[in-house]
């Protein structure tokens, strides 16, 4: 079942995040959004309908979790900017430095 396979996706998304590794967040989103593309052009089998619901509700439940860990991420990235820039005695620049 293709949600199965975004479960599995997803998984790996949140793996590269807690591990803070760029790279492997770059590839894991990019197979997480190919996965989504297949699983909206898919059919759910018929009697598949609950296991589809439970799967989604996991799901969804993950993604708000992965985004979570992305907004901490974000945070702490800023918070290593401003401590350089205090450290250098230099300030922003502009929009390039701001999310």
């Amino acid at each position: 079942m293709p949600m199965a396979n975004i479960q599995a996706k997803l998984d790996l998304l949140v793996g590269a995040l807690d591990g803070q590794d760029a790279g492997a967040i770059i590839a894991a989103t990019e197979d997480l959004a190919t996965a989504v593309i297949l699983f909206r052009g898919s059919a759910i089998p018929n009697g598949g309908e609950a296991e589809a619901r439970t799967l989604i509700t996991r799901t969804l439940a993950q993604l708000e979790a992965a985004a979570i860990r992305v907004n901490v991420l974000k945070d702490w990235t800023r918070q290593r900017i401003d401590a350089n820039h205090q450290i250098r005695g230099t300030h922003h620049r502009g929009l390039a430095l701001n999310y």
